[in-house]
């Protein structure tokens, strides 16, 4: 038997359909196909990266949900903690081009009411299989939107800590998403980011959920939490330490095709700078190297990822160098190819 990952996320995945040509839903005749969800992006992500991470779920007895296991296999993702629901369908969202007065956005449509992934609860996460990838697991990473799923997906996030042991990192992306907490009880999010080790926010969602994005108000509400990293839209991304540290990073220049899955990287580069060992400016610049790289695609997940000697050469970097970097489709500053160019 192969040994426990050290890497586990917890969360849905669905497959995702766009318009061929980027057409309006209401034009379009013919889809493409993707697979998305932030706990299943930050996976494949980590596991193409060389890291060995398992991913627990639940999908459909459908060709969707072969079409999700193929693609985290692929990545090299351990799905032995994923279960096939048969009473369930996969969940299912629709990327729908919008024309706005900055340009095109990417607006989503989701199915997932009633989906396989809503159905997770603490008995599959108990069960063997699951509970021995838990047990063995270094660092567990979920987001906010697990908890507000359904009444078991909450019940299992409020009991994550006892699931995982007290020495277990618990990394959890607060990933706020107002529509799925149309009722406005968020006691499911307070009580699983009550159990984080290290939390991942944007200012803005900070602001939104808790009143505020002061890292000293946040150390004090939550006694657990010893990392707090918080995202400032394009300006930079920061980390702050319960021991007083904090480190700024500021963001690349990326020529944007498409915003969609750039947190999910974020996270998976910085979780990737701590299973390394590296320190908190590498694993920011980490964050910001692969959300670069799933910002110049029009998919969910990057569409490559730095091989270790490209992870060291963006870690080392001078700051001036790393300030001057664009990132462009086809232009990728710390690729092997271009660094051994350089003068």
């Amino acid at each position: 038997m192969a040994a426990p990952a050290p890497l586990v996320t917890i969360g849905e995945a669905m497959v995702v359909l766009y318009p061929d040509h980027h057409l309006p839903l209401a034009e379009a005749h013919s889809f493409g196909s993707d697979v998305g969800g932030a706990e299943f992006n930050v996976a494949t992500t980590l596991a193409r990266l060389g890291l060995p991470t398992a991913w627990v779920s639940r999908l459909g007895v459908d060709g969707f949900g072969d079409r999700v296991l193929a693609v985290a296999r692929e990545a090299g993702v351990d799905v032995s903690g994923v279960d096939r629901d048969p009473a369930r369908p996969t969940g299912l969202y629709v990327k729908e081009p919008v024309a706005g007065p900055t340009g095109v956005r990417t607006r989503m449509h989701y199915y997932r009411s009633w989906s396989a992934a809503s159905a997770l609860d603490l008995a599959q996460l108990r069960s063997t299989a699951t509970a021995a990838l838990l047990g063995g697991a270094a660092i567990v990473h979920t987001s906010g939107i697990t908890p507000a799923l359904s009444a078991s997906t909450a019940e299992l996030a409020a009991n994550l800590r006892s699931l995982v042991g007290p020495d277990t990192l618990i990394s959890v992306d607060l990933n706020l998403r107002p529509a799925l907490w149309s009722g406005g009880d968020r006691a499911a999010l307070d009580s699983l980011v009550g159990q984080a080790d290290l939390l991942f926010a944007g200012h803005e969602e900070a602001e939104t959920h808790f009143g505020h994005a002061d890292p000293d108000r946040l150390f004090a509400a939550l006694p657990r939490l010893r990392t707090l990293v918080l995202k400032d839209e394009e300006r930079r991304a920061s980390a702050y330490r319960r021991d007083g540290g904090e480190t700024h990073v500021p963001c690349l220049t990326v020529e944007v095709v498409e915003p969609v899955g750039a947190g999910d990287a974020f996270a998976a580069g910085f979780l990737t700078g701590l299973a390394e060992g590296r320190d908190d400016t590498a694993a920011l610049r980490l964050g910001h190297a692969l959300a670069s790289l799933t910002l110049i695609g029009h998919g969910d997940r990057p569409l490559t990822v730095p091989s270790r000697g490209e992870r060291d050469a963006i870690a080392d970097a001078p700051d001036e160098v790393w300030e001057r970097w664009r990132v462009h489709p086809g232009d990728i500053p710390w690729h092997e190819q271009r660094l051994d160019a350089a003068p």
